[in-house]
């Protein structure tokens, strides 16, 4: 391409960037506080007044207001431009990697590799969407301890959903980007499938018991929160705040063991589909033939990557919270990582959730001398993908007690 053309790419993805950027400011206020993404529109959260067109230009819009709603004077936050901003700059930046960087440097899981967007687009417009909703994801996490589930498995738009949508229909042999499962990986990834289905059904109909069902374990800045309201409530005389129960390490650890046998289907399904499918097994050559379906292959590559994503935090959540009588890691942190990994697959999944810990060793350690022990994960989980996204390659070679994983998920998955 030209390097004209390249311009006014890089112009579109741009505008659009931005143009997400302010529709994630949306998301990060609405989510948390239940609110609808779309009912009412654009509106002043101190007087409610609806906001005009030109008051909502992303980036230039908070310029021209000065930072004040122009109706009632009241501030607004530098967080709308900031985030529109860097929205617009993770998008060209990403463009830049991925198209306009030589392809011998090996930069980016799924790098054209000196291909053009033309060729290339379907996957790529799915990797911003992913950045798009880690830095959601990740805004919210830091601010309120939570990682609202509408952001990777809701039906209109979740990371997840659309992910499996957009391989299933795009994946195809020699595509960078691609995740197409082969017979032994695709076999797990379908019986793996309808455990976690059956394990859903299950828990829907109280056959399988819910853990804190009641409402988890406080969390530091919940329960600093809760006393706050408490001694209001007690100087002003009013009803006390009900908090969720209280939990002993024993029965935090009892909680886990619900989960355990939530993930108890999904495993056994998987082995059950393995055995069945292999060679030798009695429906091996049925399962090569559905394989040769080449949308059924990348739905199940784009599904591995959700289970075994989701699977390695929640196993660590469930070890970590064992040994420990505290809980390890949230549900959100599982979700963030299953949608991780049915966009870009079951490795990168892996490489990220084990590289996060670098990016958040120094937020760690002041917080373990200034006396608090929980940060919110999301944010780092959310770094260290976006640093796969770029680096999987050189990362992978480097962490050497995974290599053979890695080499096993390659050479399965993607036949590399």
């Amino acid at each position: 391409m030209t390097p004209i053309a390249h311009l006014v790419i890089l112009t579109f993805i741009f505008l659009l960037g931005a143009c997400v950027g302010s529709f994630l400011n949306v998301v990060i206020w609405r989510l948390p506080r239940d609110e609808s993404l779309v009912h009412p529109g654009s509106h002043c959260p101190a007087c409610n007044t609806p906001l005009p067109w030109n008051d909502n230009i992303p980036i230039l819009g908070w310029f021209k207001l000065r930072g004040k709603c122009r109706f009632c004077a009241a501030p607004i936050s530098k967080r709308y431009p900031i985030v529109e901003a860097v929205t617009a700059a993770l998008f060209v930046f990403y463009y830049a990697m991925f198209y306009l960087t030589p392809p011998r440097l090996g930069l980016g899981f799924g790098a054209p590799g000196g291909q053009t967007i033309i060729d290339t687009w379907p996957l790529f417009f799915l990797y911003l969407y992913l950045l798009a909703a880690l830095l959601a994801a990740s805004l919210i996490d830091a601010e309120y301890f939570i990682i609202p589930t509408q952001i990777i498995w809701s039906w209109k738009g979740g990371v997840a959903v659309v992910a499996v949508v957009v391989h299933t229909l795009v994946d195809a042999p020699g595509l960078p980007g691609a995740i197409s499962a082969t017979a032994l990986p695709a076999a797990l990834a379908a019986g793996g499938a309808v455990g976690l289905l059956l394990s859903l059904l299950l828990l829907r109909l109280g056959k399988l018991p819910l853990s804190f069902a009641g409402g988890g374990p406080l969390l530091e800045i919940e329960r600093a929160e809760h006393d706050r309201e408490t001694a209001a409530a007690l100087e002003q005389g009013t009803e006390q705040p009900a908090g969720p129960p209280e939990y002993t390490p024993r029965q935090i650890r009892a909680e886990m063991r619900k989960e355990m046998l939530f993930l108890l289907p999904p495993l056994f399904f998987a082995f059950v589909w393995m055995l069945l499918t292999w060679q030798g097994g009695p429906l091996h050559r049925q399962w090569d033939a559905l394989l040769q379906y080449r949308w059924l292959s990348a739905l199940l590559g784009s599904v591995l990557g959700g289970l075994v994503g989701g699977f390695v935090v929640w196993l660590t959540r469930i070890l970590g919270t064992l040994a420990f009588g505290r809980e390890a890691m949230g549900m959100g942190d599982v979700d963030l990582m299953a949608a991780v990994g049915a966009v870009l697959g079951p490795g990168p999944a892996i490489i990220a959730f084990f590289i996060a810990p670098f990016f958040g060793l120094a937020v760690a350690v002041y917080l373990f001398f200034a006396g608090r022990r929980e940060l919110p994960y999301g944010p780092y989980l959310s770094l260290a993908t976006a640093a796969v996204m770029l680096f999987y390659c050189p990362i992978a070679g480097y962490l050497s007690p995974l290599s053979w994983l890695v080499t096993l998920l390659q050479h399965q998955i993607w036949g590399r």
